[in-house]
């Protein structure tokens, strides 16, 4: 998910301090599973295996509401599988961001499903500006995904269904699994988008209108506002350029910044996740990064209390100095998040 999120509005340096009494912190660990690492993705041959399995997966289309083409990529395991991972991506983010991603998890066996949310990616638009990030209703998100659930993994008959979301999917998965308890067996959430920092919300209830429009601070894609040095997204330079590249060589799933629209369906969007959670019927894991300057972590506290005191099953850490991007963060940082992620669809 990328800054700039009504920047005028954020207020830096809120970390995961007031998190501390329910959240665990992950400590270093064992590349357990064999997860990539920096070093080999210098070596051009190992990069090219996680081009060359990207490139051989299945790739599609379907039309969601309101007749939005919505693009897709399933990798399938030949033999025997673990179990199947639906990824829900990230505000700005496409299936090709998650190509090293999807190389780990498919070599351990897992069957992955990825879409691109509506209005980003290589799926259609809904504003004649190719770059504005746009939603007209957050629940089409949210049924895109349940007609690419129904029509593309359901029928397969997987032993297990897994949701893998980050950021702005994990609003779109938690939404999901309120409105569909019974769909996947347990969900793992990466930097969720479950609150931005105050005060957007109240702000942009003043100055969202009918037509789409940059919020203050947002513009269209900007190819020289993507230096690594000013990224507050990740510490890892190769795997931010490998993701700025990824974009560079498939122009057209570039989005840029968010409409006032945009925000205004997401912050009406976390009053429904919150006053829902007592439908969700299975374990979830959820990490938060320590310094996190993207999303407000503050929510993440609150999820956690209130999922307590509804006697839900889950774990919480926080994963230190770490930013939003835990899946292209630095090797210790990512190691030990997808170790505890397969640690716990192992467990369920």
């Amino acid at each position: 998910m990328k800054k700039n999120i009504f920047v005028a509005f954020v207020i830096v340096g809120f970390i995961l301090n007031s998190c501390k009494p329910n959240f665990k912190h992950l400590q270093k660990e064992e590349n357990n599973y064999d997860i990539t690492t920096e070093s080999q993705l210098q070596d051009k041959n190992y990069a090219k295996k996680i081009e060359d399995l990207y490139d051989s997966g299945k790739e599609g289309n379907f039309t969601g509401k309101e007749d939005i083409n919505i693009y897709f990529k399933i990798f399938k395991q030949p033999k025997k599988e673990k179990a199947a991972i639906l990824i829900s991506s990230g505000r700005t983010e496409a299936a090709i961001k998650y190509k090293e991603l999807i190389f780990d998890l498919y070599n351990n066996g897992y069957s992955i499903y990825i879409h691109d949310h509506r209005g980003q990616g290589l799926s259609g638009r809904m504003t004649e500006d190719h770059d504005m990030g746009y939603i007209d209703d957050f629940q089409y998100y949210v049924d895109d995904m349940k007609y690419f659930y129904d029509n593309y993994l359901k029928p397969e008959n997987h032993k297990k269904i897994f949701l893998l979301a980050h950021s702005m999917g994990g609003a779109i998965g938690l939404t999901y699994m309120e409105q569909y308890p019974n769909d996947f067996n347990a969900a793992a959430f990466s930097s969720p988008m479950l609150g931005l920092t105050p005060p957007i919300c109240t702000a942009v209830k003043l100055l969202v209108g009918k037509e789409p429009k940059y919020a203050m601070g947002e513009t269209k894609y900007n190819d020289d506002k993507v230096a690594f040095e000013e990224n507050s997204l990740t510490n890892s330079k190769i795997r931010y350029t490998r993701m700025i590249k990824a974009f560079d060589k498939v122009p057209k799933a570039k989005l840029g910044g968010a409409t006032y629209q945009w925000i205004h369906s997401s912050c009406n969007q976390f009053g429904y996740l919150f006053n829902n959670l007592d439908k969700i019927q299975i374990p979830i894991i959820l990490f938060s990064a320590q310094n996190d300057a993207i999303i407000d972590v503050r929510a993440h506290q609150k999820f956690v209390d209130e999922a307590i005191a509804l006697n839900k099953e889950g774990r919480a850490y926080v994963v230190e100095n770490a930013q939003h991007e835990l899946f292209i963060e630095k090797d210790e940082q990512r190691i030990e998040t997808i170790n505890e992620i397969l640690n716990f669809y192992n467990d369920h």
